[in-house]
C-alpha cells in the first residue's frame, strides 16, 4: 500500500500519534495521493480540525495545492460547508511565505528534532 494513502486514511482517522511520526520520520507531508490531493486536502475536506491546525503549524505545509480537479484545500473546506476550517485556511494563508530552501527546510529540521529527541 502507498505511504500516501496509508497516511490519508490515518488523517482520516484523526490518529495523531501516527501523524506525529510521519511528521517526525522525515516524511514529506505534502505528498500526493493518486488524485494529486494532499493530507490537507483530505483533512480540509472532512472538517478535521486538529489536523488541519497540525499540518499548517507544525508541519509548514503549503496551503494553495491544487488537486486534479484544480480545487486547493480551501475550496474543498468551503464545499463541505467547514467554517472553522476555512477560517483557520484564511489566517494561515495571510501569512504563508514558502521558504527558499529545497523542501521548505523541512527535512533539516525533522532530522534535527529527531537528533534532540535521542539526546
Amino acid at each position: 500500500m502507498c505511504i500516501t494513502i496509508s497516511k490519508l486514511y490515518y488523517f482520516k482517522g484523526t490518529y495523531f500519534t501516527v501523524i506525529s511520526r510521519f511528521a517526525l520520520s522525515a516524511m514529506d507531508m505534502e505528498q500526493r495521493d493518486y488524485d494529486s490531493r494532499t493530507a490537507l486536502h483530505v483533512a480540509s475536506a472532512e472538517g478535521h480540525v486538529e489536523v488541519v491546525r497540525f499540518l499548517i503549524e507544525a508541519c509548514k505545509v503549503n496551503p494553495f495545492p491544487k488537486d486534479r480537479w484544480n480545487n486547493t484545500p480551501m475550496d474543498e473546506a468551503m464545499h463541505f460547508g467547514h467554517h472553522d476550517v476555512v477560517k483557520i485556511l484564511q489566517e494561515y494563508q495571510n501569512n504563508y511565505k514558502p521558504s527558499d530552501e529545497p523542501n521548505g527546510g523541512k527535512e533539516a529540521q525533522t532530522v534535527q528534532k529527531n537528533l534532540d529527541g535521542l539526546l
